[in-house]
């Protein structure tokens, strides 16, 4: 991106500059951050540093709390990130240039996240080595950047404002880096509140269903996390602060090309130990505190499989909140980040939130539905969008995920377009449709309702199956699988499932997606994830390994088991589910894909001997208490095109 390169140009120089000046003093594991304050005062917070083990300095800023009292000890919340973190005080160079309003996120530096905690809290934000005025080399979502942070936390421990209790709290970058950092398992770690997270590096970003995704994953690693990193952090402090030891850091920065995260995804489209070791779900069983973990379903940037994050985390109280929206919806919404904050509160201060205590090992999900209606934001948590809070219009709790009452209904694709409850018969055959077409793109900054479905003149390149108008409310919460048994005339081909709610107007709501590249179709059904229910096990998550791609034999017939992502929703009466089959769109909000196939036709077999289906989660929603139904494109980050 053309604007973080001229800046980071200028900010090169400046580092070449500043470093020859004489250097600050560095805190050590025995030195206390500098500045203290006086009774009712809340002094400045400079950036500070951290040695670690090996000689690298981490900076750090330190935030005390408005009830500060000199001499008093306070609980931390800490957070970690390689955007601007302990490079930048409460204005980001951004703001202090006047651009973007207080709640922009990159004029207001990363403690957006932490605001909701000034009263009670000492804060502490770190960059990750590599990254702001951090020295070291960068290593995206590294394990020594999960050890530096159990460092940072052993150091906090030891300060003179601190009681030695320390929580972790983050979103997106800090929520995944926070992630990490508890499962290296810091002994003064009490709890843990986390959101916007990637359970899996490959399957959740670079390559879902084995298909290339050259959208966000690029364009946040070669523009957004820099433009970030320095315009956000390290510029202010080498422009306002003229900080030397960060620009002794700066200067000599490092990172080994083999871990470039875009040559990795340009080596091979299969999934190996470098994207493993830097997946969520490869340290989830090391997590020993109380964890809170929250999402959105429509998350356009980390994307939607972190309830499988839940359900790793077993032997320690843990909580999921889950609701449509965006990526800004776990902080921004009240429901969401209130919940957090008595979360932390309970395990931090002793407050009786109702979460039980370490020996329960509480487990709780909390489903929030229909988030919409627009509000002006509360004080506390700044927003991206000041004007734009939402809420939720219900609610569905349990104890697990998935859902303790879900009902697990094969619905099947029929002759004549019809998805029906009852199998197919011997006689309903199959339909065909073309892969050479890229349909549906859209964008989500574009809003919910822009790229309307596309067809092509010359044949038929989607194919549409729908249910009756439902009589009842139905709510659909949990993951899904569509199974098909298809043919194609090429070697291999994307398929690409979407649900849709088709309103009694025929406006079309979007609610979920889920593809699979064909010659990635292996299954492992031991590492598959299954349930137990009346009728038996139910394979409600499907795994492919993702490592030996197999080319399909063209006019052959092969089976697909395909993860679509899990969601929340809730089907009013007169409205119908459909269910969409194509070839992946090129823009798919933030998410775009990139062929690497020969177009072709491809046969979607439902006869009795192969009966394609999906499999919905349903739950019962007697005594859920709905608003009025929310209408087209008022759904928070929910795209719905009018009928």
């Amino acid at each position: 991106m053309p604007a973080p390169t001229a800046i980071r140009g200028l900010v090169s120089g400046l580092c070449l500059l500043l470093a020859s000046a004489a250097v600050v003093p560095v805190a050590t594991a025995q030195q206390a951050p500098p500045g203290t304050a006086e009774k009712g005062s809340n002094p400045p917070a400079p950036t500070d540093y951290v040695r670690m083990s090996d000689g690298t300095l981490i900076a750090v800023n330190v935030q005390v709390p408005t009830t500060y009292r000199k001499g008093r000890r306070y609980p931390t919340i800490f957070e970690i990130s390689g955007y601007e973190g302990g490079s930048a005080g409460d204005r980001t160079l951004v703001g202090e240039a006047g651009f973007g309003d207080r709640y922009t996120t990159v004029a207001r530096g990363s403690r957006i996240l932490t605001r909701i905690f000034n009263r009670h809290y000492v804060t502490v934000h770190a960059n990750v080595r590599g990254t702001g005025c951090s020295g070291g080399e960068f290593d995206l979502f590294s394990w020594q950047s999960a050890l530096d942070g159990r460092e940072v936390i052993e150091w906090i421990a030891r300060q003179p404002w601190s009681n030695g209790r320390v929580g972790i709290y983050g979103h997106s970058y800090g929520g995944l880096t926070g992630f990490m950092v508890a499962a290296t398992r810091p002994p003064q770690l009490v709890a843990a509140s986390v959101s916007g997270l990637i359970e899996d590096l490959y399957r959740g970003q670079a390559y879902p269903g084995g298909v290339p995704n050259t959208g966000f994953p690029v364009l946040w690693t070669l523009g957004i996390r820099p433009f970030y990193d320095l315009a956000g952090g390290s510029g202010q402090a080498l422009v306002t602060r003229q900080d030397p030891v960060c620009a002794r850091n700066t200067a000599t920065h490092t990172r080994t090309i083999a871990d470039d995260p875009v040559l990795q995804g340009l080596a091979g489209p299969t999934d190996n130990e470098w994207w493993r070791a830097r997946s969520l779900s490869t340290h989830a069983a090391r997590i020993d505190v109380p964890i809170h973990i929250a999402g959105a379903w429509q998350d356009e940037e980390t994307g939607p499989r972190f309830p499988r994050l839940f359900e790793l985390v077993e032997g320690v109280a843990k909580r999921m909140v889950a609701s449509n929206g965006d990526h800004g919806t776990q902080w921004i919404a009240p429901q969401v980040w209130r919940d957090r904050r008595r979360w932390m509160d309970h395990w931090m201060r002793g407050e009786e939130n109702g979460f039980g205590t370490l020996e329960e090992r509480h487990s709780s999900v909390v489903t929030l539905l229909e988030m919409n209606d627009p509000v002006p934001p509360p004080p506390g948590p700044a927003a991206t969008h000041p004007t734009q809070v939402p809420r939720a219009n219900g609610r569905i709790e349990s104890r697990t995920f998935p859902l303790e009452a879900t009902r697990w209904t094969d619905w099947y694709l029929r002759a004549g377009g019809r998805l029906r409850r009852a199998p197919p018969r011997a006689d309903e055959g199959s339909d065909v449709y073309l892969s050479g077409s890229r349909r549906q793109s859209w964008n989500f900054q574009a809003g919910p309702g822009f790229g309307p479905p596309l067809t092509t003149a010359d044949g038929p390149d989607e194919l549409t199956y729908t249910t009756r108008r439902f009589r009842r409310s139905k709510a659909l919460v949990g993951p899904i699988t569509a199974t098909l048994f298809m043919s194609s005339t090429s070697p291999d081909t994307d398929v690409f499932v979407q649900l849709i709610d088709v309103g009694p107007d025929g406006s079309r709501t979007f609610l979920q997606r889920g593809l699979l590249k064909a010659s990635h179709r292996a299954l492992d059904r031991e590492r598959s994830d299954w349930v137990q229910t009346t009728d038996g096990r139910v394979m409600y998550r499907p795994f492919h390994p993702h490592t030996n791609p197999t080319a399909v034999v063209p006019g052959e017939v092969f089976r697909m088991a395909i993860e679509v992502w899990p969601v929340g929703h809730v089907f009013r009466p007169g409205h119908r589910l459909m269910v969409n089959v194509h070839a992946p769109p090129t823009l798919d909000s933030y998410y775009a894909y990139a062929p690497r196939y020969l177009p072709g036709a491809n046969t979607v077999f439902h006869d009795a001997e192969r009966p394609s289906r999906i499999m919905l989660p349903l739950v019962p929603i007697r005594g859920l208490r709905l608003g009025p139904p929310v209408p087209c494109g008022q759904l928070t980050a929910v795209r719905c095109v009018p009928g």
